[in-house]
């Protein structure tokens, strides 16, 4: 299927559903046990239309960088969005070039289309040497776009003042259930600031608590309500998402959530009555103590 795109007055534009890598090759070591697998479950996703592919240097310990590298075979790269990310140790101007020449490596590609900060950097590195480094890869052709993760508005704003190049991305924990990138304002920022929230987790591995509501507007849309809870993000101004997803039937039902939207009304909704709503991540709660100051 030919899966919408959204596109940004600058002119980046990403897939509104894309296919994210943790997890596989192990967590943070590799583990090569389901290599097999996870291959095949990324050339499925592949086959079905998904163009965006989000990995990082950390997952696995850059193993899900190497499975990535042997599912590409046979396939179109320019009709592909590779992403990977830096890790916040990692972040120092000589170290941001050589884990984006490891990443490039292991994913046996000559360029990416986003490269991004996994989290602001650690305490002790310079925000101006990590994006004086990333600047430097952009000018080299080796990096299309550039973003960050896992950053409140100000971390944001502050990486924004040391790079020549616009950051097109947030890449977020966000969903029906886990709303601190509403009420922390990262929502709000991204689309006033023209950046695109991809939202990670959508469904939260697949426990998201039962709703009475999600069954309602099931039945109204005539979908699942995993379905709905995906819809919900997409529908939305500058989101877009990513997931992972290995079991085919899901990854069916999953793009069977996009091509459509969610009327304002039921988005409203399930903004308000969703139940057990949680305001801070249970997976990388944003860092609002050590914030920067602007």
């Amino acid at each position: 299927m030919l899966i919408p795109t959204k596109k940004l007055s600058s002119g980046f534009e990403l897939p509104v559903y894309g296919l994210g890598l943790w997890q596989m090759g192990g967590r943070w070591e590799a583990d090569a046990s389901k290599d097999d697998d996870e291959i095949r479950a990324i050339r499925a996703a592949l086959d079905a239309g998904i163009t965006h592919i989000d990995t990082a240097e950390s997952y696995g310990n850059g193993h899900a960088e190497e499975i990535l590298n042997k599912a590409l075979q046979g396939y179109d790269r320019s009709k592909l969005i590779i992403a990977t990310k830096v890790s916040a140790n990692n972040q120092t101007y000589d170290g941001v070039h050589k884990s984006f020449k490891a990443s490039l490596e292991r994913m046996g590609l000559d360029y990416v289309d986003l490269y991004l900060l996994h989290r602001f950097p650690e305490p002790g590195i310079d925000i101006a040497d990590t994006m004086r480094a990333m600047d430097e890869l952009v000018e080299q052709g080796l990096v299309k776009n550039i973003g960050v993760c896992n950053m409140t508005p100000n971390r944001f704003d502050e990486t924004q003042k040391h790079t020549k190049n616009k950051l097109v991305c947030n890449q977020v924990h966000y969903n029906v259930q886990y709303r601190e990138i509403e009420d922390k304002g990262v929502l709000k920022h991204a689309q006033e600031n023209d950046v695109m929230l991809v939202a990670w987790r959508p469904l939260q591995k697949g426990i998201l608590p039962q709703s009475a509501l999600l069954d309602e507007l099931a039945k109204k849309y005539d979908k699942t309500p995993a379905q709905i809870a995906i819809n919900w993000l997409t529908s939305q101004d500058n989101v877009v998402t990513l997931s992972k997803t290995s079991n085919p039937e899901h990854l069916k039902e999953n793009l069977n959530a996009i091509g459509w939207s969610i009327e304002a009304d039921d988005i409203e909704r399930i903004r308000k009555e969703f139940p057990d709503q949680q305001m801070v991540s249970d997976a990388v709660p944003l860092n609002y103590d050590a914030d920067v100051e602007v």
